[in-house]
């Protein structure tokens, strides 16, 4: 059975998403979550800035002295584009190291939103599922790798890069649902496979909650309070399909 959610309900699942992680009854799940991000992400970007400003300024320096500016340009643009395809790495590296604390979010969350919670029994039981939930976020990530390389070849080839931003926002848009989503299905032992199913069958409303998501973690800062709203946003998607669904599999009974 599959079900589907209008555009306008995915964005308020986001609005409802940033208030349940911002309430007292969630701010013990969000703190972690947005420590690891800020440490991994701040010395990321300063480790890439001084790696290849040395890197760089070796090589300036054998030319000619009224050239030396162009050491300073060089250095700014390679590290915005490192920064730039390295993010991805650094995210991934604080999202499988926070998933842990996600998974609790979600079940607070799924609590909040319709008084249940998933079969793990509380903290006790994500406690005891912290292997299951890093395998989980790694195979998410091994899923996304590829993708995410086949847009970098689009970027790479001359003519073709013309098109390259409209895949990168595709692959965004779909990860940015799919990657917080997930918690919630995860919690309820719900396969990989079956939960981008579900997730596939609202493609409209999927693709207009990862583009926001997409678009609001590129915001410095905002960025590390987005992640614990989109897992609570994608927890409130998660209950809205299955409510729909059950409702669906009830009529046709």
């Amino acid at each position: 059975m599959t079900a589907n959610v209008k555009p306008q309900e995915a964005v308020k699942c986001l609005l409802e998403g940033l208030e349940i992680a911002l309430s007292p009854k969630c701010r013990a799940y969000v703190i972690v979550p947005i420590i690891v991000n800020f440490i991994l992400l701040t010395a990321g970007s300063i480790a890439a800035y001084y790696g290849i400003k040395y890197y760089v300024f070796q090589w300036t320096d054998t030319l000619p002295s009224f050239l030396a500016f162009l050491g300073w340009i060089i250095t700014a643009l390679a590290t915005l584009s490192v920064i730039i395809l390295s993010f991805w790495l650094f995210s991934a590296i604080a999202t499988i190291i926070a998933s842990p604390f996600y998974g609790l979010l979600a079940d607070r969350a799924e609590m909040i939103i319709h008084g249940q919670q998933s079969e793990d029994e509380g903290f006790a039981g994500v406690i005891r599922d912290i292997p299951r939930c890093l395998k989980r976020e790694i195979q998410k990530q091994i899923f996304f790798l590829p993708r995410m390389l086949l847009c970098v070849l689009i970027t790479i080839i001359p003519v073709v890069n013309v098109i390259s931003p409209l895949p990168w926002f595709l692959l965004g848009s779909w990860m940015g649902c799919l990657q917080y989503a997930d918690y919630a299905y995860d919690n309820h032992k719900v396969p990989f496979a079956q939960m981008r199913a579900d997730l596939g069958s609202s493609k409209l409303s999927v693709f207009s909650f990862g583009a926001i998501v997409a678009l609001l973690t590129a915001v410095p800062v905002l960025n590390l309070v987005v992640p614990p709203a989109a897992v609570c946003a994608g927890t409130s998607l998660y209950v809205k399909l299955t409510y729909q669904r059950n409702n669906v599999a009830t009529r046709r009974s």
